[in-house]
């Protein structure tokens, strides 16, 4: 694993984590929409509590692999952190933190940094050797 795909494991979590979350409302948002039939009349075959049932179901479902996503998304992000924090180097510590962990742009952070955008990816490349440094293990 290459320095720059260890330190996206941590966006990688956030977006799984935020897609389970965001699928678990569109469940709940569903189940909602499911009226119960009061009445013996009217027609199709197909039982309310059967859909009720099938509906909680998949929101259990989903509400274990929301808490999963996150379990894993603390651990990358302390993991994560904790290497970054390994940086001593005041300046390159930011740069992989604001870009890793906020998810700033290369423009935003060479703004914030006052350095230029071709500063910055310089930078980084150094960045991302301390980085290498820090998650060999040796053998």
């Amino acid at each position: 694993m290459t320095p720059k795909e260890y330190l996206l494991q941590y966006r990688d979590a956030v977006r799984r984590a935020t897609a389970a979350q965001d699928h678990l409302d569109e469940l709940r948002a569903m189940a909602e929409r499911i009226t119960p039939n009061y009445g013996g009349s009217g027609g199709g075959t197909h039982q309310t509590g059967d859909k009720l049932g099938a509906a909680v179901a998949r929101l259990v479902d989903a509400e274990n692999r929301v808490s999963d996503e996150l379990e894993l998304l603390e651990a990358t992000e302390r993991e994560v952190i904790g290497t970054i924090d390994k940086i001593t180097d005041g300046t390159l510590h930011t740069l992989l933190y604001e870009r890793y962990i906020n998810g700033k742009t290369w423009e935003r952070i060479a703004v914030e940094m006052n350095y230029s955008y071709r500063g910055v990816t310089k930078m980084h490349g150094r960045a991302l050797q301390a980085v290498k440094e820090c998650i060999e293990v040796p053998t």
